[in-house]
């Protein structure tokens, strides 16, 4: 099969989005403001809070352009797609070409996180207490002085770039992300249905299945054609390989009447590798982790909602496996041999205690999600009118919420600082004020950056104490919090008592 000569193009073009992006960032870090973020997800802003910004012209744009001329942008302008098609290289070069996973039920993650995210909120507007923003009021705002304020922090970016873009084509196959998990394609998929530009096929089409096995969007183009005369499969994202390696050139770009309603090769019933109850059983656990373990998870930061689709997906297609592991006589995954006439391999045994490993995890997580909510929602009243003084609050009571948040940080690998704040700031209440300061310094980490205002106050309490004297660093605490609450009674009241102490 001879080499696909558009590769190298698409590779430059995804490189040069990648450029853009650290010029986008540059320009923020050096102009202290610049374009708001290019990124779809941002469109939630404008149905949100009526801004139309960069992000929603971008998705807008696309999903237009989709409409006439194909799924190009997936393919020449997605930093996810490039992500993926780099991991499937490498794995590539070492000989190592996953096969993509084909569910019937997985594939429809997509809808549901579209729907999650821009469907919802609707949802809420007509039939709940939510009010959205009637678009005879939406303004443009194209700038933004906080470039990263709705994107992960840099450990759930790097998590986000290992998981979504980089691992889970080695175990899902090529486009994992974007099959099991993107929003975004969710509408290019429906637009791409009723575009008129196709790849097409002429009568020089000998059959010999090079375009299929060039493909990187997982697209059966060799049946497609010869059933369609051309490609109708929406996840299509025309790279343009099947094209450059024909070799009669019996496949080229053109217009053609779309066929919406057409059924891909790769979708009927055949191709999938699961039954249905194994589908079922794939759907429950996938919606089940992503919503009500992974998401908003803490691993030294909040586990953002694409991340725990992607995990969700993981956790699915694990469980699933580790099932058949302990049920199947014979079993590979991915071209790796995992157990052969009932004995696992060498494979199968690494393969196992990840998968075991992967699971425990997953519980451990689906705990703390039970555990860590219940103890904040106990301790938020009784530590508030502690700290406030709005009512007596009984020692034994304060005792209690002491103690389950111990048993939350007990079981924590990495406790979330909004249990560590809570925590010091029950210490307070019962008089613990050694253990306070320490726990309320420990949670704030050297920059003093606190998730309650509360805790802020706490520390500044301790600091204008006349053993420490820390003045500094009590006034940046109180202006801090006041800054967000100008009003707020126990800021002002320090401040005052910090003004006197400095005179």
């Amino acid at each position: 099969m001879r080499p696909s000569k558009v590769g190298k193009w698409r590779a430059l073009a995804l490189i040069g989005v990648h450029v853009f992006i650290l010029v986008h960032v540059w320009h923020w870090l050096v102009k202290g403001e610049t374009l708001s973020p290019l990124e779809p997800s941002e469109a939630m802003q404008t149905f949100e809070l009526g801004r139309i910004n960069a992000g929603f012209l971008l998705f807008a744009a696309a999903i237009l352009l989709t409409l006439v001329f194909g799924r190009w942008f997936c393919g020449w302008a997605c930093h996810m797609v490039a992500l993926q098609d780099l991991a499937a290289w490498v794995l590539g070069k070492f000989g190592w070409f996953p096969r993509p996973v084909r569910s019937r039920l997985l594939v429809l993650a997509p809808w549901f996180v579209a729907g999650h995210m821009f469907g919802w909120p609707f949802f809420l507007h007509f039939f709940g207490d939510r009010q959205l923003p009637s678009p005879s009021t939406w303004r443009l705002d194209l700038g933004t002085d906080a470039l990263w304020q709705t994107f992960p922090g840099p450990i759930m970016s790097v998590l986000s770039v290992l998981l979504a873009g980089l691992l889970i084509v080695w175990w899902l196959g090529a486009k994992g992300f974007c099959t099991h998990g993107c929003p975004y394609g969710a509408f290019f998929t429906i637009a791409d249905r009723f575009a008129p530009m196709r790849i097409k096929v002429s009568d020089a089409c000998n059959h010999c299945g090079h375009c299929t096995h060039a493909c990187r969007s997982n697209v059966r183009v060799h049946e497609e054609v010869a059933k369609h005369g051309r490609i109708v499969d929406p996840g299509c994202m025309k790279t343009l390989d099947c094209v450059s390696v024909c070799p009669m050139d019996a496949l080229h770009v053109g217009f053609a009447a779309p066929k919406p309603f057409a059924v891909s090769q790769q979708r009927i019933k055949p191709r999938a590798d699961f039954s249905w109850p194994e589908e079922l059983l794939l759907a429950a656990v996938a919606f089940g982790t992503a919503e009500f373990v992974w998401r908003g998870a803490w691993f030294g930061e909040t586990v953002p909602f694409l991340l725990a689709v992607t995990l969700g997906v993981l956790t699915a297609v694990f469980t699933l496996l580790t099932l058949r592991l302990s049920t199947r006589r014979e079993l590979s995954f991915q071209h790796t041999l995992l157990k052969r006439d009932g004995r696992l391999t060498r494979a199968g045994r690494v393969g196992a205690l990840l998968l075991l490993g992967w699971l425990l995890l997953t519980a451990h997580t689906a705990l703390l999600q039970r555990l860590t909510p219940a103890a904040l929602a106990d301790a938020r009243e009784p530590v508030q009118a502690a700290f406030y003084g709005s009512r007596r609050v009984e020692r034994a009571e304060l005792e209690r919420v002491l103690g389950q948040l111990e048993q939350v940080r007990s079981w924590s690998l990495l406790t979330d600082p909004r249990v560590q704040e809570v925590r010091a700031l029950t210490l307070r209440g019962l008089g613990r004020h050694v253990d306070a300061e320490a726990a309320l310094v420990d949670a704030g980490g050297a920059g003093h950056t606190f998730v309650l205002p509360e805790s802020a106050l706490a520390l500044a309490a301790y600091c204008m104490d006349p053993q420490r004297r820390r003045y500094e660093e009590a006034k940046r605490l109180i202006t801090g919090v006041l800054q967000e609450s100008p009003q707020h009674p126990i800021g002002l009241m320090l401040q005052e008592q910090l003004e006197q102490l400095r005179r």
